[in-house]
């Protein structure tokens, strides 16, 4: 758990070495079992969830300049996917910088707590699930600070990405209903796999306004990390792994 929940911000390796966040889960893959409880004490199942629906699990936690990034468009395409047969899940993993506002947990309450807060704070309207302490579902899909999977109703992980990007998910969600539709009417179609590589390109403001609101403890890291740059890496601008 220590080397889980660490108490400093550490910076992930960079490069084409590391591209694959987690090797041994790959599309087309069962996506493993979950069962973790939400902020407001209610029991969730992956499951369960995937009997009614094609579910997006999404990562990150209040100290996540990318999470914060991206959140007002994940609202939106939560209110428009969600009565169309799509659950958007949130789940709180580890402080990826933490500072004296927000340190790095030390016990399961102080994580929900902070979950509590994150919820309020970004305003999120879709459900926000809280990983164990020891961070056993963030580990097993992927420990980068801001990862996304679609899970079908079939139970099989159908598109991840390391770090969340609003466009390219809205149209795999777009896509996935439409394929529902081909099954539906018996069309005949082939399975089609794919990989890429992106880019990210940082929002500065709103990696200073997280790192500020986690503490000045965090903004030192992040700058001594990055040279001085609070914006880091272009790929993803938090990718601490450990």
């Amino acid at each position: 758990m220590d080397e889980y929940n660490t108490p400093d911000f550490r910076v992930a390796r960079q490069g084409f070495d590391s591209v694959d966040f987690q090797p041994s889960l790959r599309v087309g893959m069962p996506a493993p079992e979950f069962e973790l409880v939400d902020v407001e004490g209610h029991t969730v199942r992956l499951s369960e969830q995937t009997a009614n629906a094609h579910v997006v699990l999404i990562f990150g936690c209040l100290t996540s300049p990318v999470t914060s990034t991206h959140l007002p468009e994940i609202n939106r395409m939560w209110e428009y996917f969600h009565w169309r047969g799509v659950q958007i899940l949130f789940v709180y993993t580890r402080e990826i910088h933490p500072g004296e506002r927000y340190p790095h947990h030390m016990s399961q309450f102080q994580k929900i707590e902070a979950a509590r807060e994150f919820q309020r704070i970004e305003e999120v309207r879709f459900p926000v699930l809280v990983d164990t302490l020891d961070g056993k579902v963030h580990r097993e899909y992927g420990p980068r600070p801001n990862p996304s999977f679609v899970v079908s109703r079939e139970g099989r992980i159908v598109y991840r990405t390391p770090s969340v990007d609003p466009p390219t998910l809205r149209e795999y969600l777009t896509h996935l209903l439409l394929w529902d539709e081909v099954k539906e009417q018996k069309i005949p179609a082939h399975f089609v796999y794919m990989e890429q590589l992106r880019f990210q390109i940082p929002d500065s403001q709103m990696h200073q306004k997280v790192l500020e609101r986690a503490g000045p403890k965090a903004v030192r890291e992040q700058e001594m990390a990055h040279g001085g740059n609070i914006a880091g890496s272009a790929i993803d601008g938090n990718t601490s792994e450990r």
